[in-house]
């Protein structure tokens, strides 16, 4: 496979010679510069244990440089994205910042929104929540944005680790034969949770590895949403939703398996509200981050 970001291409192929063949193709066509195996691309370190069969994608040198950039190097090093009990709501205009720091905090979210979206989904609850009010921010809200800067520079080691082995543990598939691939979801809402407009915040979180050869699992820890899906008797208590949103059930056991799992083991909560210290970071490595 071959990716092109402008004048960075990044080739990667499970054959030497598939990999030799093609950037002998380039060098005919263009003037290329070999770099050798990839460690750092798109301000993307790329770490691979080849023996253990781990990748592992970080922007450590980024999140780092956050702090410096804002000037935040002293203040502390939180252990979660935002401070406990705090809500993003729209503010009173008596409690909306000044023009300069409006243009400070729609830079740091705008900073760490290119992170959530790359390496970091452990902030992207905390990012999209800010980034809802970043016209119109208060005092209390730019203090957020530069606790979550100040986070996610303490925390600058922290990425994405892809393992087979990792999931298959997970899945208690222990059996699974090593190469075979398996794909599994955790989803999640948090009901009513915006009270301006009481609209829902969705999460999920999708892992691709392990074994395969079965309906794709996806993980709820709504009982109720469960039983819905899977039985058609509950039907008659809930006629006001249309027919055409039905069509989960009828893929169930064939594409999908829906299983309940607990709330302490649903990965898509990180997505969906702010956690407690502990619950943030075992969320975090349910997700299937690397937290070195």
């Amino acid at each position: 496979m071959l990716l092109v970001y402008v004048d960075d291409i990044l080739l990667f192929s499970a054959s030497t010679a598939l990999l030799d063949s093609a950037e002998q193709m380039l060098e005919m066509q263009f003037k290329c510069s070999k770099m050798g195996e990839v460690k750092y691309y798109l301000g993307m370190h790329v770490e691979r244990d080849v023996e253990k069969g781990v990748l592992r994608l970080h922007q450590r040198k980024y999140c780092e440089g956050l702090a410096e950039k804002y000037g935040l190097q002293d203040g502390g090093k939180p252990a979660t994205p935002l401070p406990s009990g705090f809500t993003v709501e729209p503010c009173a205009d008596e409690e909306v910042v000044g023009e300069s720091d409006r243009k400070l905090f729609h830079s740091m979210v705008g900073s760490l929104n290119y992170a959530a979206n790359h390496t970091r989904p452990d902030i992207a609850f905390a990012t999209s929540r800010l980034a809802s009010v970043v016209s119109r921010p208060s005092h209390e809200q730019l203090e957020a944005a530069k606790r979550l800067v100040r986070y996610v520079s303490a925390t600058a080691s922290v990425g994405l680790e892809y393992s087979g082995m990792r999931q298959r543990l997970q899945r208690g598939a222990a059996d699974v034969k090593s190469g075979e691939m398996l794909l599994s979801c955790y989803t999640d809402a948090s009901f009513n949770s915006v009270k301006a407009d009481g609209t829902s915040i969705g999460g999920y979180v999708c892992l691709l590895g392990g074994g395969a050869e079965e309906p794709t699992v996806v993980f709820c820890d709504n009982e109720s949403a469960v039983k819905l899906a899977k039985n058609a008797c509950l039907h008659g208590l809930t006629k006001h939703i249309r027919p055409k949103w039905h069509w989960v059930r009828r893929i169930l056991e064939k594409e999908v398996r829906l299983e309940i799992v607990k709330t302490h083991q649903q990965a898509a909560d990180i997505f969906t509200k702010r956690l407690a210290e502990a619950d943030h970071w075992k969320g975090m490595k349910l997700a299937g981050m690397s937290v070195h």
